[in-house]
Parts: C-alpha cells; structure tokens; sequence
C-alpha cells in the first residue's frame, strides 16, 4: 500500500537565535542558509551570525557594507557568498581559527543600489557560484585563491545572461545551466553556449525551477521542474521539451497534516480527547482546491519535491503526480531550506523551525523506542485503517503490542478498543495471537484483546459517540501484574546538591546550600526550613559579618547556614520583623546575584552558569542599570568602590560574548571599555618621554579576546583615537595593533610593536611576513634595542631605557632573536646580517648550537 507521511521532531530555534541579538533591539535576521555544519544567518547590520547545527551561537563576522539580503554556502562549507542592500557581493573564507582574521572579498553589483541579488547558487565543485538580479543578469564568479604567507582569495565576474526579468531561481547540473525569471525558465547548455526556453506560454510572476536527479537513470530518468500558474508544474526532459503538466489544484482540496511535536512524558494528556476532535473535525471539514504560486522548487528525499507558499508546506510526489501533505502551522514564511529528512523554516519575525518528514509507521515506531505509549496511542487511533493495513505485512509492528498492557492499566478500555484491529493484524502477521504475551501480558489478557477486537471492528465509528455514556461491557479477568491497588512510593526530594564546601577562619566545615530566589516551590521550601523569617525579610544583611560573628564559638564542624548568632537575642529578631519592608522582584534578582558572586570569591570560580539565565532576561542598557544597583549593594555591605566594580564587571565580562560588541549600541560598547580599562589597571608601565605612551610593560591581560574585538570595532570604524586610548592604559593589546599595521604593510608602525610588546610569538608571527629587506631594518631596530634605545609606536620618536628593562627578559637576547631569524631567513642571509652588524654583537652573545644550526639548514 501507500505509504502516508507526517511532519515530527518539531525545533523552535528561536530561544538560541534570539541570544546574540539581545543587545541590540534594532537588528533583525534577514536570511539564511544551512549546511552540514552550519547554520548562518545575514542581519540588517550586514553581519553573518554563525551556529552549529543544534542551534548553538559560535561566532559572529562583522561587515560594515550594509544589510544583508541573501547567502549560500559552499558545498564544502568553506565559503559563504552573501550579497548586501548596497549593490554588492561578498565572499567570506570560513576560517574559525582565533587567530586569523576575517576575510571577506567584495565587488560592487552595480552603481545603481536600487539593482539588488535575487538569488545566489553554489556549483559542486565550490570554486564557482551563480547570481541574478532584479534587472535579470545572471552572472558566474570564480573564485581563486593564492596560498602564500596567508590564504589571499581573488574574485572575478562574468556576465553570462541578460534577460528581461528579474531573476527567481537558479539550478545546475553538470554543464546545464537552468534559469527561472518573471516571465520564462531557460536551459542554457553552458559547454556549448546553447540556451533555449521551456515551453511556449509566458507567465507573469515568480515561479521556481530545479533539476531532479535519478540515481538510477533506467528505471526513472532525470527531470526537470517548472512551477507554472494555477498550482501546475511542468515536468520537463533534458532537451528543454514540455513532457507532461502535473495539476495539484484539485488534489489540495484536503485536510493540512498537523505537525507532531515532542513531549517528554503525557504533557498535554488530559487535551487528548480535544485533539482526536479536532482531528476527527478536520476530516468532515470541506476544503477548497488551492490556486498556488511556488517562487522556489527543491528536491526532497529521492522521490519528492518541496514548494512552499507565504502561508504553507507542500510536498509533491511527482513521479506519481500525488500530494504528500501540506502544512499550514507556520506563519509568514520567507524561505525553506532541506537537509536531508529535514525541513528548515525562516519567518518574517525572524524565527526558525525545523521539521522532520516520517511515514506515519517510522513514527509509530519512534515513539515506542522513545517509551512514548501514551502518543503512540492516540496516533494510531487517529491513523486505524492505515497501520491495520501495515500491520499485515511489516514484522516489526509487533513491538505496539506493548501499548496493550498501558492502556489496560490505566483503564482506557474505549482507545483500546478503537485501536484493537491493529492488535488483530498484527496477530495475523506474526502467526500467532500468543505473540501479546511478550510484552507482559497473559493467556487472560490476550481473552481480553480479542474481545475487544470481536466487538470493535463493526462497531469502531460509532465508539466515539457511545463510549461516553455507557461503561464498557463484559467481564474482564486481569492478572495482579495489572492491578492498581497498591499505590506507588511518593518521590523522595530532588534537591540535595550543596553549593559550596570551604574551609578557612570560618570553621572546618561551612557548608551553604543553594540558595535561588526564583528556583521551583521544592527549593523554596527548602530555604524556608533553612533560613528564619527574620533574615529572609533583610535579604541586603552582611555575611560576611554574621560568618565573623561566630569565630569566637569553639572551633567544631558545626554547619553555618548563612544564619544569625544566637547571641544577638529575640530583640534583634523583633526589631528587624518590625522593619521589614517590601522586596520587589528586582531587589530579590540583585541579592541572588549577590549571593553568587560571595560564593565565587570563596571558591575563586566564575560561577557563570549560575547567573546566566538572570543576565539573559535583560538587555544590555538593562543589564548595565542591573549592574549598576549590585555595585551599590556591594559597597554598602563593605567593599570599595572600585572593588565592587570590579566584580560586577568581571561577572559581566565571564558572560559576554565578545563578537557581540560588533552589534551593541555606543553606550554600551564605551562601559565594556571603561572595565576593560579598569580591569586591567594598577600594571607597572616604563612611558615615553616625548608623548607618554607606552614603551615597556607586563604584557599580561585580562580577557584580552574581548580587548581584542574591541579594538578591531574601533580600527574598522576608522576610531583610531579610541583605539589609542584603550592601549595608553591597557598596552598589552599592542599585539593586535601591530596585525592591523601588517594588514596595511605599514613597517615603521610593526617594527616597534615587536621589540616594545617583548613577546616571541608576536616576533615569530610577524616574522612570517617579512622579506629579507623588513628583516634587515629588525637587525637595524635590534640593534638600537641593545644599546638601550626603544623606538615609540605613537610618535616614533627614540627614548633611552635602562638596561635592566632589557636584561631581564629572555626575548631580548641575540640568541633568541638569531634563532626565531633563521626560521625565517636562509642560512645565508642570516649570516650576513649578523656579519653587518658584528660589531655590535658582544663575542659571546651567540652560542654554538645556533651556528650548527646554520650548517645543517645550508
């Protein structure tokens, strides 16, 4: 028989894609795209938003040419092409390292912005993609790329069609080329420069085409697709000739499949009945033909062919001419994507679902190895005809025979006896009705189901109307396995973990539980039992202070409990009862996030996964006023000022994502800076004499990856004063500065940088990029460093420092200089510097390993 489908495995990504964009209001998704890997989104701040395929936010690439309208990625996930509101397509370098910088080439479309992309295709072999436009160009662009110190890509455009229409969908297939616009569908064969149109009768509007491939070419040649007005679609052979028209209008004229979500155990079971209604309802409702305009057609699976509407799904079998379903549960849809079983779905609101396509028996059967009985149940009472039938003839049906003992033990005799004819079959199919007893059931209950069965085939439309008046009918016999008389163990609390074990002045043991102002009714009983009502009225009182408190109790393993000492009396009790005030919500979040933040200074953890949940809720001007009123709470329970923003800064700064500073607001990004700065003050720094900015210095960070996205915002924001700012208090970023003079061959600037930041990573990564001349001007500038003379990167000009500022690390030495030279030089060109500069070179400055290491590389 025919096989019937579902739509299951229902995803909301929405909570996951609203995370990255939390910061700012004004951004919105505008597209997307999906492959083995990834999941990219394009924004209206023209930034490409990277996630893994479960959903999950990995990193975000900024670009300043406005926003982005469409993007594909290659085959092999290397390259996204993307195009932009400003007439422009783009390229970006999948490259995920930390280390190398985002590559994205670009090229303008046209002068005239009001020319926009209309749709970009990818070719098998990811060094070539196709575009077209409003103005209907299609264009073919190579990519070529020139491994040297760095991946250099290059991009060239070729003009392939002019026609007169925009441009809807673009398909290939080996060297056939097939365009779809507003008014036709061309097969250009791109070898030969053959083009010729399908069919004869013009259309007016967007209809897509694709190619769809037969494995096997002799049983079921390849085809080629058109939509066409008025729910049609064209099947078309490889010489552009019109075979046959598939007609869909009519056969739409059916009930919409609804999509089957899932649930971990019986959510929504007491809805049963409601929903068999609402199904049985949708069966007796009279639906009208459908008169459709499908803008794209892509190939689904091996046999079938997904379109969709603004308002809806639909998947043709068009090798039968048959519609598999139609969905209309998703809402304002801009654009579908497959991947593999999968369905993808993108909103107007800027929210994404997938969907998985399974035949109604696949489903059946994934629900009972995921000991969903209760859905099983009713998806089988809603599909009885049709797993009857299958029943007949697949074995591995069998295993619903563990539905029987559920639904006698729960008393559901009227579902039982709905679904008994597919008990029936599945006796028939496996030869024997003692088959049941495999799933602990009994010679009795197999007496049960066949009565059930006897008296359920002719009366099975009509249970729905009777059962609820009379009680089911008969004796029945059941085994003590399927009595309900003994009730079941009440379940033992949950809540046990401790938070935190310390040991110090405050005892041997100081145990505090986990405390949650906004934890389940359990977890606040808990903290009822374990705090008096006095202290949870005064949710702002010093701890730390009650802990001190105590020292002078004998030294025991009594558990302290963030509690009072009994020493302050029942006066202290009724005088903090009688000025109890109001907590509001807000309050309750600032003395939790308290509370965390007391217990990471004990532990010395970050403790970022406890207040995660709190900081999502907000926004960034939210969060900050947030951090605001916990700074004060700080300072008024006795830490400095400076203290207490120092902490609520490094609570921020453990829970930000640093790529989000490319899509926050001025005002946030300049309270990112002043912590950053803050944070990282009090390091000794050696100055110049001339403008006061740094020439040496301890060149360790804290969070210098967000230090480091924010530098790159202000350079490609063309906010060099900003960035110099940051680097006058915090010059331990230097680093990054000198990548951005590389970028721009700017040597004066990079030479500097490398003997001032005193690093030999930086040496050796900068040295990469040099030619023998760049590194003849580091013998120079080295040179001048070991007679005590540092070279500003600010205003270049030479200040003199002292020589313990040089002796005292190991970068600075010939040797290691030398050595990090000759990886990068030949062994002759590196002996003949040094033989330029020997005079300056102290006799025992260079030690006999680096010369035999000269001799072995030639």
């Amino acid at each position: 028989m025919t096989d019937a489908y579902c739509l299951s495995n229902f995803i909301d990504f929405s909570p996951h894609l609203s995370q990255p964009l939390r910061h700012s209001n004004r951004i919105k998704y505008t597209c997307f795209d999906i492959s083995d890997n990834y999941i990219i989104f394009g924004a209206t701040s023209g930034s490409l938003y990277f996630f893994n395929r479960g959903g999950k936010f990995m990193h975000l690439i900024p670009n300043k040419h406005g926003p982005v309208t469409h993007l594909s990625i290659s085959a092999n996930n290397k390259y996204v092409a993307f195009a932009t509101q400003r007439s422009l397509i783009c390229v970006y370098a999948v490259n995920l390292s930390a280390q190398a910088a985002p590559q994205v080439i670009v090229t303008h479309l046209s002068t005239d912005q009001s020319v926009q992309v209309s749709c970009i295709h990818w070719t098998p072999d990811e060094k070539q993609f196709y575009y077209g436009d409003t103005r209907g160009q299609v264009n073919l662009v190579l990519l070529s790329s020139f491994i040297g110190h760095s991946l250099l890509l290059n991009m060239s455009v070729h003009p392939l069609l002019y026609l007169d229409s925009p441009i809807v969908q673009i398909d290939d297939f080996e060297s056939l080329l097939l365009v779809s616009n507003s008014t036709k569908c061309i097969l250009c064969n791109t070898e030969y420069e053959e083009y010729k149109q399908i069919g004869n009768r013009p259309r007016d509007g967007a209809f897509g085409a694709c190619f769809f491939i037969s494995p096997h070419e002799s049983v079921q040649p390849s085809r080629i697709y058109c939509a066409r007005p008025g729910t049609r679609i064209w099947e078309v052979d490889f010489e552009g000739e019109v075979i046959q028209t598939h007609q869909f209008k009519s056969a739409l004229a059916t009930a919409p499949a609804k999509i089957y979500k899932n649930y971990d155990s019986d959510v929504a079971h007491d809805d049963d009945d409601d929903d068999d209604g609402h199904e049985f309802n949708d069966e007796l409702l009279d639906y009208q033909p459908q008169q459709l305009q499908f803008a794209k057609l892509q190939r689904f699976g091996p046999d079938f062919l997904l379109a969709y509407t603004e308002l809806g799904l639909y998947v043709f079998d068009v090798r039968q001419s048959t519609v598999v379903l139609w969905c209309n549960q998703f809402e304002r849809i801009v654009d579908c994507r497959v991947a593999g079983s999968e369905i993808f779905v993108f909103t107007q609101t800027g929210s994404l679902y997938s969907v998985q396509l399974q035949t109604l028996q696949a489903h059946a059967i994934s629900l009972m190895q995921q000991s969903k009985l209760p859905q099983c149940a009713r998806l089988l009472r809603q599909h009885v005809k049709y797993f009857a039938d299958k029943a007949r003839e697949n074995y591995d049906l069998k295993l619903l025979n563990q539905l029987k003992q559920l639904l006698i033990e729960r008393q559901q005799y009227e579902l039982l006896n709905d679904i008994s004819v597919i008990f029936d079959a599945i006796a028939q199919c496996t030869g024997s009705a003692l088959d049941t007893q495999s799933s602990g059931g009994s010679s009795a209950t197999t007496e049960r189901s066949a009565s059930l069965s006897t008296a359920g085939a002719p009366a099975n439309a009509a249970t729905t109307t009777t059962s609820t008046t009379a009680p089911p009918r008969g004796v029945y016999v059941l085994e003590n396995a399927f009595c309900d008389n003994l009730k079941q163990p009440p379940k033992s609390g949950q809540f046990k973990d401790a938070l935190l074990t310390v040991t110090g002045k405050f005892g041997k043991n100081i145990i505090k539980y986990k405390f949650n102002i906004f934890a389940e009714e359990q977890q606040q009983q808990l903290v009822r039992e374990l705090i008096p009502a006095s202290e949870r009225s005064l949710p702002f009182k010093d701890i730390k202070a009650r802990y001190e408190s105590q020292d002078n109790v004998d030294d025991n393993d009594e558990e302290i409990v963030c509690r009072s000492s009994s020493s302050r009396g029942t006066g202290g009790a009724k005088r903090a009862t009688a000025t109890t005030p109001h907590i509001s919500p807000e309050e309750k979040t600032i003395y939790n996030l308290y509370l965390i933040q007391k217990s990471a200074k004990f532990s010395r953890t970050h403790c970022v996964e406890r207040y995660r949940a709190v900081f999502d809720e907000y926004a960034a001007n939210e969060l900050i006023h947030l951090l605001g009123k916990l700074t004060q709470v700080m300072v008024e329970h006795g830490d400095s000022l400076e203290q207490a923003q120092r902490n609520c800064y490094e609570m921020y700064f453990n829970y930000l994502n640093p790529e989000l500073i490319w899509e926050m607001d001025d005002a946030t990004r300049d309270y990112i800076a002043s912590g950053f700065v803050l944070l990282n003050s009090g390091i000794e720094i050696f100055r110049c004499i001339h403008c006061n900015f740094p020439l040496r210095f301890d060149n360790a960070c804290q969070y210098h990856d967000l230090g480091a996205v924010l530098l790159r915002y202000f350079w490609s924001r063309n906010e060099q004063l900003k960035c110099f700012n940051v680097l006058q208090s915090v010059p331990s970023l230097l680093d990054v500065l000198a990548k951005f003079y590389l970028a721009e061959h700017n040597l004066d600037k990079v030479l500097p940088i490398v003997f001032n930041y005193g690093t030999v990573e930086l040496l050796q990564d900068v040295g990469r990029q040099l030619n023998f001349s760049a590194w003849a001007r580091l013998f120079e500038q080295f040179v001048e460093l070991q007679r005590g003379r540092l070279v500003c990167v600010n205003c270049e000009c030479v200040t003199t420092v002292e020589q313990e500022q040089l002796t005292r690390h190991f970068f600075y030495t010939w040797n290691c200089f030398l050595n990090i030279a000759l990886d990068h030089l030949t062994a002759s060109e590196t002996l003949a510097l040094i033989f330029k500069w020997s005079s300056y070179i102290p006799s025992d400055a260079i030690d006999r390993e680096f010369y035999t290491r000269c001799l072995l590389k030639g």
